[in-house]
């Protein structure tokens, strides 16, 4: 474990949007972007990881993505982002579009999984891209081991499962979590905050910025890793900061 204190805004399913919907789910998930990066700037956060579903599909607009691309760049800490089932990194991706380097952006999209690290936070972020949402998909699948003493993160975005093995797509096996020993496993797909840790390794959904069916619910997650308390994990409206 490092002897680095590091702060972490995590977040998943922004699923921003430019189709029209019945409720404008588009602007919500804007105003709800703007939120998050304002977090990050409030809690003076090391990073801000997105564990999947940052757009709502791939056939959003090059306006939406130019919006997301802006905000990205006002982030004061290293972004760190996988796709998930609705963005998933296949031919048609958002992410062959531009080269989200310039935005400041560490896009994990390898089918087979890789790492980041970012020696000025003693820390290693792994994830990989999801190419196909289907049964096949095992978003833990080739994960590496551990680097050394070193913060070590995992990034999935798919279904915790506890129970027998179901035909549904991008399970993740909580056997699976808690093998893996990892300090902190980000994840993505469930709109709502939830732990789902496994022997050493803390493991959080940290739920939708935007509930349209339950604005309250609406969350991201404050995580810190600390060298003496261990890992803690605060569920935050991601709307708190700019609310005042």
């Amino acid at each position: 474990m490092s002897e680095q204190a590091v702060r972490i805004v995590h977040t998943s399913d922004v699923h921003l949007t430019s189709s029209p919907t019945e409720v404008d789910e588009g602007a919500a998930a804007r105003d709800a972007l703007r939120g998050i990066v304002e977090l990050v700037r409030a809690e003076g956060a090391d990073l801000l990881l997105v564990a999947g579903d940052f757009f709502d599909s791939n056939s959003v607009s090059n306006e939406l993505v130019d919006f997301a691309r802006g905000q990205l760049r006002e982030v004061e800490a290293p972004v760190v982002l996988i796709p998930g089932n609705h963005d998933c990194f296949d031919e048609s991706s958002v992410y062959r579009r531009f080269d989200w380097r310039l935005a400041g952006l560490h896009l994990l999209s390898a089918e087979e999984g890789e790492v980041v690290r970012f020696e000025h936070l003693d820390l290693s972020i792994w994830g990989k891209g999801m190419v196909d949402h289907a049964p096949e998909n095992r978003p833990l699948s080739g994960l590496a081991q551990r680097d050394g003493e070193r913060w070590a993160i995992g990034m999935a975005h798919g279904l915790v499962m506890e129970g027998p093995p179901e035909l549904r797509s991008s399970l993740i096996p909580a056997a699976d979590i808690a093998a893996c020993e990892l300090d902190y496993l980000a994840l993505g797909h469930v709109h709502v905050f939830r732990d789902v840790s496994q022997g050493v390794t803390r493991a959080v959904y940290p739920g939708a910025p935007v509930v349209s069916w339950a604005p309250e619910k609406a969350s991201v997650a404050l995580v810190t890793l600390d060298p003496e308390e261990g890992v803690r994990v605060e569920s935050r409206h991601p709307l708190g900061a700019v609310r005042g």
